[in-house]
C-alpha cells in the first residue's frame, strides 16, 4: 500500500487554491491537504471549507505557519517576491517543495537555494504552466480562444 503523501499550501491565489488545491483533491487516494496559509481570510475560509482542512491548521500568518513542519510537501504559491525566503525556511524544516516560479531573478539567491536543498537533502520542484508555448497557442487558436 502507498503511503498518502501529505501537503501544505502557503499562498491560496489562482495557482495555490484553484489550478494545484482543486487538482490535489481530485486525488484522494494519493493526497490529502493538511495544512493552508494565506493573509486573505475570504481565501483562507473558502478554500479551507473546499479542502476540508480544519480551522486550527488554516493560517493567516507565515511566522506561525513556518513553526514547524506540518507535512511532508510544501506548495509555494505566494508572491514572486517570497518564494526565496518561504523555500529557505521550508528547506530547513524538512520539506520537499513544489515552488511556483519565478524563483527569483537574482543568481546568488539562486545558488544558495540550491545549496540548502543539497545540504538538508530535500528536493525543490519547479512549475513550468504551459499556457504560453506554441503548441497551448495553436490549440487556442484552433478553438478560437484567446
Amino acid at each position: 500500500m502507498k503511503k498518502m503523501v501529505t501537503v501544505s499550501i502557503i499562498g491560496l491565489g489562482g495557482r495555490g487554491g484553484e489550478a494545484y488545491g482543486r487538482y490535489i483533491i481530485t486525488q484522494k487516494d494519493k493526497f490529502k491537504i493538511t495544512h493552508i496559509c494565506d493573509i486573505n481570510h475570504v481565501r483562507l475560509d473558502k478554500y479551507g471549507e473546499l479542502f476540508d482542512v480544519p480551522k486550527e491548521h488554516r493560517f493567516d500568518e507565515e511566522e506561525k505557519f513556518f513553526q514547524e513542519k506540518l507535512s511532508d510537501v510544501l506548495f509555494i504559491t505566494t508572491q514572486d517576491k517570497m518564494h526565496i525566503r518561504m523555500a529557505k525556511k521550508a528547506l530547513l524544516l524538512g520539506y520537499d517543495i513544489v515552488l511556483e516560479k519565478p524563483i527569483s531573478d537574482d543568481s546568488q539567491e539562486l545558488r544558495e537555494l540550491s545549496e540548502l536543498a543539497h545540504k538538508t537533502g530535500r528536493m525543490i520542484m519547479v512549475c513550468h504552466v504551459l499556457r504560453y508555448t506554441v503548441a497551448i497557442r495553436k490549440i487556442k487558436e484552433l478553438f478560437g480562444k484567446k
